[in-house]
């Protein structure tokens, strides 16, 4: 489990003076940042840098205001990976740590944790995404019956992609930038379930890993556009995993449901930021 290639390559966390809208609270054992209301609860994993940086709050607040009654954790409880081994050399032990820290069995309780908090907060629907190492975490969450819908930008997932794909329960949405693994795999066996037209793959090949996160450099016009396309993708996806019929009962309608459904399913891989699912716009750098 060591820090992929493309996350290296994507260099160091991005400053950010961005003030976040919503509020610092406590779920569980843990911190978390609350934004938006409403019945759409999405639960947010951080990256590696955890609650170090501003950008996940600011994407937080964008869910926000597509609809979403949103909980970022701090799987890390402020103490993420230090920038001072950033990137990890070998003596480092960055696998050793990520198993320690960010193993699901030790963040599972901290999701769930969130799901409650929103649940109080009239949530009743929920999704979780994930960023980089994060996006295991979430596909993990999708192996559970309260997650309507999973996934994230740039994932790392670390040798384990066909192993959560044959597990995860509900659709899912991966994004890969510049670098980033092959989603075709995973394509393959989820095209076979019965909620496989709903699932999203959409490459942004033209943006470096973590750009909808830390490594995300949103005072450059381009990366906004993209980083607000990757939101809208996942937002469109979100609401429609959360809020239509399951795949089975629009099967059972015939073919009409078909033809009313039919166009929540994947996008064209090999055209980053290009497709039918391409709403959204640019995030601003406050």
């Amino acid at each position: 489990m060591a820090c992929s290639e493309a996350c290296t390559a994507a260099g160091a966390p991005v400053v950010s003076n961005y003030e976040p809208k919503g509020t610092f609270e406590r779920a569980g054992s843990t911190d978390v940042y609350r934004s938006g209301s409403g019945a759409l609860g999405l639960v947010l994993v951080p990256d590696i840098f955890g609650f170090s940086h501003k950008q996940v709050f600011q994407v937080a607040d964008r869910f926000a205001e597509t609809g979403f009654n949103v909980c970022v954790i701090d799987p890390f409880h402020g103490n993420p990976w230090p920038m001072e081994k950033f990137p990890p050399k070998p003596e480092h032990d960055f696998k050793g740590w990520l198993t320690r820290e960010g193993g699901w069995g030790k963040v599972r309780p901290h999701v769930h944790d969130a799901v409650a908090k929103l649940k109080e907060a009239s949530a009743t629907k929920f999704g979780c995404i994930g960023f980089c190492w994060s996006v295991s975490i979430a596909m993990q969450a999708g192996q559970e019956p309260t997650f309507s819908g999973v996934g994230g930008p740039h994932p790392s997932l670390f040798g384990h992609d066909l192993d959560y794909a044959e597990k995860v329960q509900c659709p899912v949405v991966l994004l890969p930038a510049e670098g980033d693994g092959d989603t075709a795999p995973i394509k393959k066996i989820l095209d076979r379930r019965s909620y496989g037209s709903k699932c999203v793959y959409q490459r942004f090949d033209d943006q470096t890993h973590g750009f909808v996160a830390a490594r995300g450099d949103w005072s450059k016009p381009e990366v906004a556009a993209a980083a607000g396309r990757a939101i809208g993708l996942m937002a469109e996806f979100l609401k429609h995993a959360m809020t239509d019929p399951p795949a089975e009962a629009a099967k059972a309608g015939g073919a009409a449901a078909h033809a009313a459904h039919g166009h929540h399913g994947t996008t064209n891989a090999n055209h980053p930021g290009h497709g039918h699912h391409g709403i959204g716009h640019g995030i601003g750098h406050k």
